[in-house]
């Protein structure tokens, strides 16, 4: 099912904020949104259309987790080696969509290693933009099996004082 005036309206929120200069987290349709937003497409389906798919939603909801590899020389890839190592985890997956053709002037950053589905694409253009297909707010702090997110949203709370000009933000 396709709402279409949301999607128009989403659409015209991220073209702002990119007009803006402001950064954008896009979290599972919000990665799908940029992606389409900036002419890509969709699987509409992931269970239908791909048969080897592994499974990126469950009846369980929130407890669905699958690995991500990010890809080698990506920004998540250098993000998290410059914490100390690779990613480790899974991320918790609650989406039958996924990138079909990759929009204009984005990347892959990360992908799903049991079936190539892009987990991550980010904006190669000067204002932060990352779309990441999995819900960081699933991951529990302390839960070893969840990947750490805490860079990421580091990364774009950093972006976002940036772009209002005070220079530095952490989260802890």
């Amino acid at each position: 099912m396709t709402d279409r005036l949301r999607d128009a309206y989403e659409i015209e929120l991220l073209e702002a904020f990119a007009d803006l200069g402001k950064p954008v987290l896009g979290i599972c349709r919000g990665a799908q949104l940029i992606n389409v937003a900036f002419g890509g497409s969709l699987i509409q389906d992931i269970a239908t259309q791909i048969g080897t798919a592994a499974a990126h939603v469950a009846p369980a909801y929130e407890k669905n987790r699958h690995p991500v590899r990010f890809v080698p020389g990506s920004s998540l890839d250098a993000l998290y080696s410059s914490q100390g190592g690779e990613a480790t985890g899974g991320v918790v997956s609650i989406y039958h969509q996924a990138v079909r053709r990759l929009g204009g002037g984005l990347r892959i950053e990360a992908v799903s290693p049991e079936d190539g589905i892009v987990e991550a694409i980010r904006g190669t253009g000067p204002n932060y933009l990352l779309g990441i297909q999995w819900h960081p707010e699933f991951h529990h702090p302390g839960d070893a099996s969840a990947l750490d997110c805490r860079p990421i949203l580091d990364e774009f709370l950093q972006a976002a004082a940036v772009a209002r000009g005070s220079g530095a933000a952490q989260s802890t």
